[in-house]
């Protein structure tokens, strides 16, 4: 299911909260994503997470796969080694848990993590896929919103190339 995407936490609470700066791009996002029938999976993880801010039936779980943490997870979680990315002012718990996170979506074959997190969850993601440990892509909404991730070659979408036009003199 290489098209699917696993969404952290930081996705989610930025899409339920309308005065979160990436908001209306995390919609945007999760438009695209039903528009072109790419499975969102939610971790119980990610459950456990959100929930402590605001209830589950806040989001739109109907257009969501809620997929439990199981032990192929936790192995797979486990070989990536988190303790080669403890930082300094990183929280471990945290650590771990966006590790299982990626683990997760790894062992069952996604292929995207979007996430609202640059500099760890999507930091992890990126750091694992260049070392060839996945071939997980990480998504950041900081990049705003683009289909370049979705392409094998990274061809840019036509909107991008438009709003870039303009810096292009003509001739």
């Amino acid at each position: 299911m290489r098209n699917a995407v696993q969404l952290d936490t930081s996705f989610l609470i930025t899409l339920a909260d309308p005065r979160r700066e990436r908001h209306a791009t995390a919609k945007l996002f999760f438009q695209h994503f039903l528009k072109e029938r790419m499975p969102m999976a939610v971790s119980a993880i990610v459950v456990a997470e959100f929930c402590r801010r605001q209830q589950l039936d806040t989001l739109p779980i109907e257009q969501l796969m809620l997929v439990p943490f199981n032990h192929e997870d936790a192995v797979v979680a486990a070989s990536f080694d988190f303790k080669d990315f403890k930082a300094e002012g990183i929280d471990r718990q945290s650590l771990k848990d966006d590790f299982k996170i990626i683990g997760q979506a790894h062992a069952r074959n996604f292929g995207y993590v979007i996430t609202d997190d640059v500099e760890t969850m999507f930091s992890y993601c990126e750091s694992l896929r260049k070392a060839a440990r996945t071939h997980l892509r990480g998504v950041k909404l900081q990049a705003g919103f683009s289909l370049e991730v979705f392409t094998d070659n990274g061809q840019k979408d036509f909107t991008v190339v438009m709003e870039t036009a303009a810096e292009y003199p003509a001739e």
